[in-house]
């Protein structure tokens, strides 16, 4: 109750000015919650920001230390043009603390360490009257071909076998929107392959619905399918620069955050 709570609080708090922008908002990159779109930001869009992801919203290894845990992501991500955005992603990660010979120390794990990753997403075709947007894209996509990397369950990062790849992900999305007396209804539907076998849960067709209502376009409501949960949240422009999105994963699990957005063109 506390959390659905918040998200009513956080949707009726107060309205905004600007041009929306799509946020997939834990990596940083245009899209809907946890699922992407093949929506893209205006050319010349930055933005930097963090988020506050609940145990439930990360992968089953990496951020399992003495038990899953809440943790947090920040974020760097530009749209250079109007088909390219790249961005990259710092998620921390509890372990105990190390000397100068690689020896871990007692005491209590501490968010210490952070993995890190690059995304890149591509649009070859933009939104027309009788055709949808199509963007390719992935998260992390450079590294090693092993399936199962990240060391043994319940390891600190710095023990681990250096095979991370945590959020290792590719897919292709697309987005079609249709207008309904000044409201605006976004169906997005994508097809996506997690690199690690201990995500192959978010495999596969994935999709969701956003309304952006007349009254306030800056306001977009979210519902979506991951292939294993059922999120449902906003996002919302405020003041030209502000962005904050709040989410409840399966109705239970809040996450949400907020960045800074600037157009530089």
């Amino acid at each position: 109750m506390r959390q659905i709570t918040i998200l009513i609080i956080g949707c009726l708090f107060f309205f905004g000015s600007g041009q929306l922008l799509h946020a997939q908002q834990y990596t940083g990159m245009s899209g809907l919650i946890h699922v992407p779109s093949g929506e893209m930001d205006e050319a010349g869009e930055a933005r930097v920001g963090a988020h506050f992801l609940n145990k439930e919203f990360t992968p089953d290894k990496g951020f399992n230390y003495e038990g899953k845990y809440n943790t947090l992501s920040h974020y760097l991500s530009i749209t250079p043009f109007s088909w390219l955005e790249i961005g990259y992603t710092c998620t921390l990660q509890k372990g105990r603390a190390i000397d100068n010979k690689g020896q871990v120390l007692e005491g209590n794990p501490k968010l210490r360490f952070k993995d890190r990753y690059f995304s890149v997403k591509l649009q070859p075709l933009k939104e027309g009257k009788w055709w949808p947007a199509i963007a390719i894209g992935a998260n992390d996509p450079y590294g090693t071909d092993s399936k199962e990397g990240t060391g043994k369950e319940g390891e600190s990062p710095q023990n681990g076998d250096g095979k991370s790849q945590y959020f290792s992900n590719y897919y292709i999305a697309a987005t079609k929107h249709i207008g309904l007396k000044g409201h605006s209804i976004g169906i997005h539907v994508a097809y996506r392959h997690w690199k690690r076998n201990y995500n192959s849960k978010w495999n596969g067709p994935v999709g969701g619905i956003t309304y952006q209502p007349s009254f306030q376009k800056n306001l977009r409501l979210i519902a979506e399918y991951t292939g294993d949960d059922v999120n449902v949240g906003f996002d919302w422009k405020l003041w030209k620069h502000l962005l904050v999105q709040s989410s409840l994963q399966n109705g239970k699990y809040f996450s949400g955050g907020v960045c800074f957005c600037i157009n530089l063109l």
